[in-house]
């Protein structure tokens, strides 16, 4: 399916001139054109089939007696929201995910499906082509390079370099997806150097992820020719990419908020906003249903100081000339995609109605169009594959000695971050024993049914649960399990093998929460709604078993991100991150 250059169309050149006249006509709006960051008055937008055929003062000479028109005085007219930088293969699926887009103004997502590929491999990402084909939003994809995110520690599925290049020539395939392990790259990793070399050779964009990189390492990785950045927490490393020619984009979404420690410095600055765009990397059901979308993005760049037609730019022009897709996407005018959205009022982003691919979208709230249906493949259901029923006793962590022993403990900054700490803990007939406020960590294999299972210790979760277990984890999607009683965690493993795949809580033996997740382990086909209140109803209960975090399952995520510091856990043992190396628990005098 390659793509080729947008074509000349007849019809759009006769309906410009009226000769055939246009589907729909957006009446005398006040529009935000992102190409001269003006505000116009009095302006219409004629539409026929998906495209834009004009935009001016007077599009009477486009309207004949079947088209319809929308009047739009008093509101504003700008052109639909584009997320440069999610991921939509997780909790709901795409279809669902789109609605809650639509709602809020959000026409076009960037998406790299990190979980369907290492959980299904090459077949993930054709299921996930298939998934997007038929939306009512634009979906472009980057074929994902985290398969496994680091194969030192991980053993998913892989993309051999022959699929990385026939992927990137599919129809709306931009380019290589994030490039997580930057110090796997500057110590010339082949396996890096060869993907990212065939991506160049075809012409496709490689995108960033550079957290922690800074001086002559950033530099070295700008090098290789990867310049798109989302992992900034501050101005400082912001400004540190955009002088390098980094596409940098912010993130204020689900897993990490960065707006406000990033906005206010680049605003002081004054530096040049067009090489800078808004993401959100990922937005979970809770809050695609009670914050928004990228309207929810652009309200609050503009609550931190930014004019609000800058904040409009940095979710359509920027990010559509970043992926080199701005002669179709990202601006409102003749030949354009035609995405838009009515606002009713700008400072505050109110969302009234989105036109997607030409057609009245989503109104007030409301979703007039829906996805076209699809059937799942019986092999995307068969993925949870433990290899056995979990017992008590493999959650036990074992000794050759009484007394005290050192261990490496996990100590949780805040829902993503944690620190290794080295202490001593008793040991009572053979078992390590945990103090209140400790819990005990392990991961599974659930791809290759092998009973490999690794333990460890964290500290700060806050929540005294029997047994929590998760198969939605960044990026490997092992089967994760924390709790502080040995049989509660058996619990919850196994039943998380009978759902194929979810998030389960066990206290006193009971199953007293679970979201089943039977596609690719890793997404619900429940409605967003639905999934959402589970969530909700999950992460209120840890709170009030003691967690003083926001979303205590997100810590489930990020127990086996083996890029991020410090500390970390995979079927193989601990990982010291920043050695990238394995350790062991125990700590041997």
């Amino acid at each position: 399916m390659p793509r080729g250059p947008t074509m000349l169309d007849p019809l759009t050149i006769k309906a410009a001139l009226g000769e055939v006249k246009a589907d729909l006509v957006v009446k005398q709006g006040t529009l935000v054109n992102v190409y001269t960051g003006e505000i116009l008055e009095g302006i219409d937008v004629a539409i026929k089939a998906s495209k834009i055929v004009y935009m001016g003062p007077n599009a009477s000479h486009t309207v004949g007696s079947e088209t319809k028109l929308i009047d739009a005085e008093g509101m504003y007219v700008v052109p639909g929201f584009i997320d440069a930088h999610t991921h939509i293969d997780l909790y709901c699926t795409p279809a669902e995910q789109s609605k809650a887009a639509l709602i809020h103004g959000t026409t076009t997502l960037f998406a790299e499906p990190d979980q369907l590929a290492n959980v299904l491999g090459f077949e993930g990402l054709k299921l996930f082509a298939e998934m997007i084909r038929q939306l009512p939003i634009k979906v472009y994809m980057l074929v994902p390079l985290v398969c496994p995110q680091d194969p030192l520690f991980d053993e998913t599925h892989s993309l051999k370099p022959e699929e990385v290049e026939e992927a990137l020539r599919w129809d709306y395939v931009v380019g290589l997806g994030e490039v997580v392990g930057w110090l796997r790259l500057l110590a010339g990793d082949k396996d890096y150097e060869t993907k990212i070399t065939i991506a160049q050779r075809i012409g496709k964009i490689i995108e960033g992820h550079s957290a922690g990189a800074k001086g002559m390492k950033l530099q070295a990785y700008v090098a290789a020719g990867i310049n798109s950045c989302h992992e900034a927490i501050n101005a400082d490393e912001a400004l540190e990419r955009a002088r390098l020619g980094v596409h940098v984009m912010v993130r204020e979404g689900s897993l990490r908020q960065d707006l406000a420690n990033v906005l206010p410095g680049l605003i002081m600055e004054n530096i040049n906003l067009c090489a800078v765009s808004l993401v959100t990397d990922i937005m979970d059901p809770e809050d695609l249903r009670e914050l928004g979308y990228m309207d929810h993005v652009v309200r609050k760049a503009i609550e931190l100081g930014v004019d609000p037609v800058r904040a409009i730019m940095m979710v359509t022009i920027n990010p559509a000339r970043r992926f080199r897709l701005d002669h179709e996407i990202g601006g409102i005018g003749p030949g354009k995609e035609a995405d838009l959205v009515l606002l009713e009022n700008l400072r505050e982003v109110k969302v009234r109605v989105t036109i997607s691919k030409g057609k009245v979208a989503a109104k007030d709230g409301e979703v007039l169009v829906e996805a076209a249906p699809i059937t799942y493949p019986p092999y995307a259901f068969d993925t949870v594959k433990v290899g056995r029923a979990m017992l008590p006793e493999d959650f036990k962590i074992k000794v050759g000695k009484e007394g005290e022993v050192k261990v490496r403990v996990m100590k949780l900054m805040n829902e993503a971050i944690n620190k290794l700490s080295i202490e001593e803990l008793p040991v009572r007939r053979g078992e390590v024993k945990l103090p209140p406020g400790y819990l005990k960590v392990a991961v599974i294999d659930r791809h290759w049914e092998t009973g490999k299972i690794a333990l460890g210790i964290m500290e700060g979760f806050g929540a005294e649960v029997g047994g929590l277990a998760s198969t939605l984890n960044f990026d490997e999607n092992n089967l994760v399990v924390l709790g502080k009683l040995e049989e509660d965690m058996s619990i919850a493993a196994n039943r998380i093998a009978e759902l194929r795949g979810g998030i389960v809580i066990v206290d006193g033996g009971t199953v007293v929460y679970e979201l089943p997740m039977p596609l690719a382990g890793v997404m619900s086909l429940d409605s967003l709604d639905s999934v959402s209140r589970r969530l909700k109803e999950m992460n209120s209960y840890l709170r009030g078993k003691g967690s003083k975090l926001k979303k205590p399952l997100n810590v489930m995520a990020f127990i086996t991100f083996v890029t991020l510091p410090e500390i970390r856990l995979c079927p193989k043992g601990l990982v010291d991150v920043k050695q990238r190396k394995l350790v062991p628990l125990i700590i041997e005098d």
